[in-house]
């Protein structure tokens, strides 16, 4: 549990690391479905 504390800690400090996060998580995913779907029609 440490480390979730750093990290919130970490996201406190830096507001916008949540930011570039969300971002990144969306980004993947979207990747990863068209890599799918491209697979899958493909």
């Amino acid at each position: 549990m440490q480390d979730l504390k750093d990290l919130g800690k970490l996201f406190k400090e830096n507001p916008y690391l949540i930011v570039i996060t969300l971002v990144a998580s969306i980004v993947g995913a979207i990747l990863g479905i068209m890599a799918f779907y491209n697979g899958l029609l493909g």
